[in-house]
């Protein structure tokens, strides 16, 4: 161990055990770290970066290039207690690993001894075997480097041409393009997004990119490089020429395994571990891009998020197995958003699969369904879907998507009724909320029921939204249904709602109240029926309570009129309308009648009865699940005001015939 670094690690004139060694400072590097010190935050590490600056979002490389974020939004540092052990190195590349005597040497001759090692060590971008490849006005688009040189070029460029219709690819092309550059997109597949799209999809967004003003040439290559010193221009396989001052390589990427390799730790495609992230030799781990796990690389944030959990709970001692990943993309490319799940890619061979497609009348969106033997497999989106957080919680579990569900997808792009769709409270504790650092429902709640009820306490915690940033409004909207308060007068709502739906089921289910028997009796209440005038002035009651309580509608729906606050009147409504049943007992003796009374009878009672379910529902909001009471809301409150618009007429010829016969 070298003595600069050993001065980090003296403690009382002690020097502690030996540190866990990362090698990278990329997402992954900085969630393994962040992992280990939750689980021991006094844990010794010393962190290892190749580049000069302090760890950065790579995902939001795309925004910097745009000029929609500086480096300062995309920075990710590490989030440190004040007494930690806790060593960064930056701009120090790891050259070699000493197994045998457990140290690493860096690019600077420095020596650090571990206890364990852990490769982070990410990929690098693909560089195709192009002649003249090596020509200046060539750039890659992986690192804060690539971006600030693309920073530099983008307004100097007239022409630039970029290989590869991947997501990198795209973004980088609208990053160029904003700034009066041409841009052209160079694709071999037959479609933009091929690994994670389906050809409709990926033909929306070469729709959509041609509206941006940018070329799409796909089914092609670039075969050579023209120019002396300087690119200027491509000579494509099918031998088309494109003149270009500046090309953007796009064109994949792969794992650095070149230390694993060279300190004899076994790799094929990406350095092989087992489902303890561990490589060969026990004392190493990879993780992330360079890992090959199962004969699987995974080119996403997400999955190495997962496997730096793994990692750090089996090395502070836990049991955790890392069974791979669910292949997912949710993202917003060139401003649309795209989604695709499961066994979606272009070498997906889709014949014994049931394919349900749906599409809106704009061709704005775009969703499909891929089920055996109606098990959800696979899902593709174009445009913002609601529900797919939950589609891929579906297609993660192979659950069976229910006949009504698939008609009612195949009718408006949906499986579940848009209410329970948009509340993300009610959806399974293990669906993915925030794709990027595989952040799952269940554990925001928990991290919510533990007090970090801010939007800023609740990312810290979880690390949610540190990405891409684009779950964020789902976030606010589980912190609003955490913080849901009883409404204004709640218990007059639950308590009327109560009287309202007994009164309403003995109007349908007793026996109306008996005439008097004897005129001998001390009160003779069959007068209110008997008595032309008694009814005349329950009637008439009834109506004027009727046209009271109405009133309510006056105050929601015309904004001038501002006296008193909406959940005042509304405690007078449901008040009101008590007495009303009251009154309707009074006048009618629980008697229904027959013909048009009985419709009139239907139609009021039905009207009273939605209104005390929707008032009930009202009054215990704060407790019930958001799901139940926002169906069970909506449902009422429309059933009660359609329930009133026959009532006008009804009520109108019930008190024509009263005065005609």
């Amino acid at each position: 161990m070298s003595a600069v670094l050993r001065e980090n690690f003296i403690e009382s004139g002690e020097l502690p055990e030996l540190p866990i060694v990362v090698v990278g400072t990329g997402p992954v590097g900085i969630r393994f770290v962040e992992e280990l010190l939750q689980r021991d935050p006094d844990i010794s590490i010393v962190i290892y970066g190749n580049e000069p600056w302090e760890p950065y979002n790579r995902v939001r490389l795309s925004s910097l290039l745009t000029g929609e974020a500086n480096f300062t939004e995309i920075q990710n540092p590490l989030n440190l207690k004040d007494q930690h052990r806790v060593v960064q190195h930056h701009n120090h590349e790891i050259l070699s690993i000493d197994r045998e005597n457990k140290i690493v040497y860096d690019k600077q001759g420095n020596a650090q001894a571990y206890n364990t090692l852990v490769l982070a060590t990410g990929s690098s971008p693909r560089i195709p075997s192009i002649k003249g490849i090596d020509k200046s006005g060539i750039y890659t688009f992986r690192n804060l480097n690539d971006a600030q040189d693309l920073v530099a070029r983008r307004t100097r460029s007239r022409h630039a041409v970029v290989l590869g219709g991947g997501l990198l690819g795209l973004e980088a092309a609208r990053g160029l393009q904003k700034h009066n550059t041409d841009v052209t997109i160079i694709e071999h597949a037959n479609h933009l997004m091929a690994s994670q799209l389906d050809e409709e999809a990926g033909e929306l967004l070469r729709e959509h990119m041609l509206s941006e003003n940018v070329r799409v040439i796909l089914k092609d290559g670039v075969k050579q490089i023209i120019g002396d010193d300087k690119i200027r221009a491509v000579k494509l396989i099918s031998g088309r020429i494109i003149e270009c001052d500046t090309m953007v390589i796009s064109a994949g990427i792969k794992p650095n395994i070149k230390l694993a390799l060279e300190a004899g730790i076994p790799v094929g495609r990406g350095i092989k571990v087992n489902d303890q992230m561990q490589t060969r030799d026990d004392d190493i781990f990879a993780i992330g891009e360079c890992a090959e796990h199962r004969e699987k690389i995974y080119g996403l944030v997400a999955p190495g998020l997962e496997q730096a959990g793994v990692a750090a709970y089996k090395i502070t001692g836990g049991k955790s197995f890392y069974a791979g990943s669910q292949a997912a993309t949710r993202l917003k490319v060139v401003g649309v958003s795209v989604f695709s799940v499961g066994r979606t890619g272009e070498n997906e061979d889709t014949t014994h699969f049931r394919i349900i497609t749906w599409r809106s009348n704009g061709d704005s969106y775009y969703r499909k369904l891929l089920l055996i033997r109606n098990r959800l497999v696979g899902a593709v989106g174009y445009g913002e879907w609601d529900e797919s957080s939950r589609i891929q919680e579906m297609v993660l579990h192979s659950r069976y998507v229910w006949p009504w569900q698939i008609k009612r997808f195949i009718r408006d792009g949906i499986l579940w009724p848009i209410a329970e769709a948009m509340d993300i409270n009610e959806w399974p504790a293990n669906a993915v909320v925030c794709q990027c650092t595989n952040v799952n429902r269940g554990t925001l709640t928990k991290a919510i029921a533990a007090g970090h009820i801010s939007l800023e306490s609740l990312c810290l915690k979880t690390g949610a939204s540190s990405v891409c940033g684009s779950c964020k409004p789902l976030l606010s909207d589980m912190l609003g249904g955490k913080t849901i308060e009883a409404e204004k007068g709640s218990r007059v709502l639950v308590w009327t709602a109560v009287a309202t739906l007994l009164s309403v089921f003995l109007m349908l289910f007793s026996p109306s109240i008996p005439f008097s028997e004897s005129v001998q009796v001390s009160m003779q209440w069959d007068l209110l029926w008997r008595d032309g005038l008694l009814k005349q002035i329950s009637g008439f009651s009834l109506l004027g309570l009727g046209i009271l309580v109405s009133l309510i509608s006056i105050r929601k729906r015309i904004t001038k009129f501002s006296f008193g606050d909406f959940s005042s009147w509304r405690v007078v409504h449901v008040a009101v309308g008590t007495i009303a049943i009251a009154t309707l007992i009074a006048h009618t003796g629980f008697r229904l009648g027959s013909n048009l009374n009985l419709y009139l009878m239907l139609s009021f009672t039905g009207l009273l009865m939605f209104g005390g379910i929707a008032s009930g529902v009202i009054g215990l909001q704060h407790v019930l699940p958001r799901g139940l009471t926002k169906v069970t809301r909506e449902l009422s409150l429309w059933s009660h005001i359609l329930l009133l618009w026959p009532l006008p007429a009804l009520l109108g010829f019930h008190i024509l015939k009263s005065y005609w016969f």
